[in-house]
């Protein structure tokens, strides 16, 4: 059995031990370990991170969420261990640098070491941009079917851009119950450019164009000319 004064001698040496890496690292330490803490805490965050998306249909979390005491939930926020700190945003050692698309349907993320930085990243999977372009297609088709009963109530005559919404004269006329959803807001499908989007335009001879924008960077088309 360790006598007492070896028993003291082992509690004194791991309390030196926590407290070491509780401390700033000192300048001219050898920084591989340290850089292997901020790859594990890049590493932890990229797991938050994803399983937000994953409940939430794969819409990755904001920029400004993805921080100490921003939305993204998080049990155990990461320390830096240059500094004893918060790991928090920027570009000096044992930060992290975080940015996420416009339509938050993939991110980078970046953790800055002694020397170069550690990348991760992450995206909607395949599958599922199929699935979400199928849904969009038939979303638009469901559109152009409205944008018809409109022309043939008006003598041949296609609406104008504008009343091509949800709340404008096409969405409210009799016999549409429902405006179709964009898989990837899960809001009524507006004219814009973001995946799930659609445009609308009035052709030169009194026809129309109809396109939804696809996560595989082409557009679907649905057109119709003069009667």
């Amino acid at each position: 059995m360790p006598s007492r004064t070896t028993r003291l001698l082992l509690v004194c040496a791991a309390g030196a031990l926590l407290l070491a890496a509780a401390l700033p690292v000192a300048a001219g330490a050898a920084p591989s370990f340290v850089d292997q803490q901020v790859q594990m805490n890049i590493l932890l965050l990229q797991g938050y991170i994803n399983t937000q998306a994953e409940t939430n249909g794969f819409v990755y979390p904001a920029k400004a969420d993805v921080k100490k005491g921003g939305a993204l939930i998080a049990p155990v926020w990461p320390g830096n261990p240059w500094t004893g700190g918060t790991m928090a945003p920027g570009a000096s050692r044992g930060t992290y640098t975080y940015t996420v698309k416009a339509d938050l349907s993939g991110y980078t993320l970046v953790g800055h070491l002694s020397k170069g930085s550690y990348k991760v990243t992450g995206g909607v999977p395949r599958w599922l941009k199929a699935e979400r372009d199928a849904s969009t297609k038939a979303g638009l088709a469901l559109l152009q079917q409205y944008v018809e009963m409109w022309a043939r109530a008006h003598q041949g005559t296609p609406p104008q851009g504008a009343d091509v919404a949800s709340g404008g004269a096409v969405g409210l006329q009799p016999g549409v119950p429902i405006w179709p959803q964009s898989p990837w807001t899960h809001a009524a499908m507006t004219q814009g450019s973001a995946n799930g989007d659609f445009g609308y335009s009035l052709s030169a001879g009194g026809g129309y164009t109809l396109r939804a924008h696809l996560a595989t960077g082409n557009d679907w088309v649905l057109s119709s000319s003069a009667p």
